[in-house]
């Protein structure tokens, strides 16, 4: 069958994304339902939430490499601001946005390469946004299902006022909804919540229907996630009471925990950056965000499918794992970094010994030791040199002038 494109996502931007992450998902769910029918597409959008997030690495340690080399640049960007800071006139504002252009020239950086890889994250959770809220029309298993019950309600009669009339609710929530297409009555079932489903059956006749109620009892098998009183329809939304109001708790719970992480790893490398500075503006948002990200997400996950709120639980999870990991490996390259450094410091200081040791030599240790040298800096020992080799030649133009005095004298 060739991939359904339903009430997907018309949008140019989103498009190609959901079109790309709809072979991921299609192939995580093909290889998990080779191991089980049973909740696999819960199995299945966990899994692939890893997948994305471990696609997604490369631009989070982009984004994690941007962010610290500002943090190590805050010192000098703050002694450049402080300068001008009495200072309002255009020229000096000029000026000072120049030094700061220089500075991230020069150190190969700007304060929006952080936000970049951000940026383009932002496509990519849209879309997937898109996939999970419409499950059917991107994976191609249950876009059969969904549609070959579609055409069982479409060949009876009556259909669209049962829909239209006695479940105006769910047809509200429907994105360019018009019941005489497969498209959007396969839309218009994939939103029934379990107990609309037994509604809809008995409103139109199907209890009984055998063809019917094999493909209900397997999307519901493929659909459903969790055990005994804990059982959720991926999707149905969890509402403000009952026990699904865990899916909430938890996704708002993780993503709390999540920012949390981050927010106190920058705050501790900002520290050590430069311990007496003020909390910037990004370290101020990102405090902010601490609390508002958890409330949004729990709000939504209330009110959205609960196929959301596991992805939001997994991508929370699977985001404090890619954290801890990213930061080790930017640690580990920032360590090789330092002790690349002290290398090419102590190569330089030997050279420089050994460029004092040669002048030492030249010179008779009339500039000093090279032991006494080795402790000031080659910068010193040169302009030792100049003085030396300048009152050479004063003494050897006052010898001269003297010789030549006497010769006149006798």
């Amino acid at each position: 069958m060739e991939m359904i494109w339903l009430a997907a996502t018309t949008n140019f931007i989103l498009k190609p994304f959901a079109w790309l992450l709809s072979f991921i998902i299609n192939a995580v769910f093909y290889l998990v339902k080779l191991l089980t029918v049973n909740q696999s597409m819960a199995i299945t959008i966990v899994l692939f939430t890893l997948v994305v997030r471990a696609l997604m690495i490369p631009l989070t340690m982009k984004q994690q490499r941007s962010s610290r080399k500002m943090q190590r640049l805050q010192p000098q960007i703050q002694e450049i601001q402080d300068k001008y800071k009495k200072k309002s006139d255009p020229e000096s504002n000029q000026k000072m946005q120049q030094e700061l252009s220089a500075l991230y020239a020069k150190n190969k950086t700007s304060p929006m390469s952080g936000y970049l890889p951000l940026l383009i994250q932002m496509p990519i959770l849209f879309a997937l946004y898109e996939i999970l809220r419409n499950i059917p029309f991107y994976v191609t298993d249950m876009g059969n299902i969904f549609r070959n019950m579609a055409l069982e309600v479409q060949a009876l009669k009556g259909y669209e006022d049962v829909i239209t009339n006695n479940f105006a609710d769910v047809v509200k929530s429907l994105s360019k909804f018009d019941v005489s297409t497969v498209d959007s009555v396969m839309d218009f079932l994939y939103h029934l919540t379990r107990t609309q489903w037994g509604d809809f059956m008995n409103a139109m006749g199907l209890t009984g229907n055998a063809a019917f109620e094999a493909n209900y009892a397997l999307q519901e098998s493929i659909n459903t996630v969790g055990y005994g009183l804990f059982t959720f329809n991926l999707a149905e939304a969890p509402g403000w009471k009952g026990i699904g109001i865990i899916i909430p708790i938890l996704a708002g719970g993780l993503t709390f925990l999540q920012t949390f992480i981050s927010s106190w790893a920058n705050d501790k490398r900002a520290k050590i950056a430069n311990p007496n500075a003020p909390k910037s503006d990004m370290q101020n948002s990102m405090k902010m965000m601490m609390y508002i990200s958890p409330l949004m997400i729990a709000f939504f996950a209330i009110s959205l499918p609960v196929g959301l709120g596991i992805y939001w639980i997994a991508s929370s999870a699977f985001g404090i794992l890619s954290q801890i990991l990213v930061d080790k490996i930017i640690d580990k390259e920032e360590y090789k970094q330092v002790l690349r450094k002290k290398a090419e410091y102590e190569e330089k200081k030997m050279l420089s010994r050994s460029i004092r040791s040669d002048i030492d030599k030249e010179t008779g240790h009339r500039i000093g030791s090279a032991d006494a040298v080795s402790r000031s800096s080659m910068a010193g020992n040169k302009i030792a040199a100049q003085q030396l080799r300048q009152k050479e030649q004063l003494e050897k133009r006052e010898s001269a002038e003297t010789n030549e005095s006497e010769e006149k004298s006798e």
